[in-house]
């Protein structure tokens, strides 16, 4: 993280709330991790920071270090708006979850410049879906190609690809189907997914749910394919669904709470259409 008296930085801003009479606490995902600045006077119509300054926005900051507060942003030039996930109830919804699992997952002076990237890549992609009347596949896919991603780069990384479950004190290891009927498991405290007999053999622990092989295979590619084939893929929405559900039960696990706006995300999927 900086350590000099003034420093600039790109920044996107993940939170915002008020302070005081006039001024806004700022989350920020920057390159050089997670800061947390006030804007001072920002509420005042007069305030030229004001528009640069909105929620998912990506901007160049001049920053005055505070050595006993949050730093002072003292400038402010939005690189980019991204004024379409805050005039669409849909993709401003994915845009509040895909922001809060990062403030969740990355503690405040963490992160860096991997995890700046792929939330300005995810927020790009976000703008540039179109929505008509009922939110298409892809904003699924894109939420969660990012959740994969980020575990990854936070360390919890979900395996996919073989067995994480135990025999005889060893790790089962076996490779995993993506084909078939055979019920599988996921259990988050081991990080992955589980082959059918260790799935039965683990069913009594409350954290292990089952995993079909198509919603294993959709995850695999999720944790794989760049965004710009995954969205080619062809999902049906049982399938959609039962993948949120599964990386729902894995993020909140390992949250230990729920992600408040993945409630309200579901409300608005369910509703069929943009408001």
């Amino acid at each position: 993280m900086p350590t000099e008296r003034l420093y600039t930085t790109e920044a996107i801003i993940v939170r915002r709330r008020d302070q005081g009479e006039a001024d806004r606490v700022l989350t920020l995902c920057t390159p050089q991790g997670k800061l947390v600045v006030i804007a001072k006077g920002v509420r005042k119509v007069s305030s030229r920071k004001a528009g640069h300054l909105e929620l998912f926005a990506r901007v160049r900051m001049a920053m005055a270090r505070s050595p006993s507060s949050w730093d002072v942003v003292s400038q402010a030039e939005a690189l980019e708006l991204h004024a379409e996930l805050r005039g669409d109830l849909v993709r401003g919804t994915y845009a509040r979850y895909i922001a809060e699992l990062y403030d969740r997952f990355v503690a405040e002076g963490e992160g860096g410049s991997a995890l700046y990237d792929l939330l300005c890549r995810t927020l790009d992609y976000l703008s540039q879906i179109e929505v008509g009347d009922s939110p298409p596949p892809a904003l699924d896919l894109l939420a969660r190609a990012y959740e994969q991603r980020l575990l990854a780069l936070v360390g919890f990384r979900p395996t996919w690809g073989r067995c994480v479950g135990e025999r005889v004190d060893r790790l089962c290891g076996r490779a995993l189907p993506v084909r078939g009927k055979a019920t599988l498991g996921l259990d988050p405290e081991r990080g992955g997914a589980l082959c059918a007999e260790c799935f039965q053999a683990s069913a009594e622990r409350p954290w292990v749910i089952p995993l079909s092989p198509a919603a294993l295979s959709l995850l695999r590619a999720c944790q794989r394919l760049p965004f710009a084939r995954l969205r080619e893929l062809a999902a049906p929405p049982a399938l959609l669904a039962e993948v949120e559900r599964a990386m729902h039960h894995y993020l909140t696990y390992h949250l230990e709470q729920d992600i408040r706006t993945g409630v309200f995300l579901r409300q608005v999927r369910r509703s069929g259409f943009a408001l």
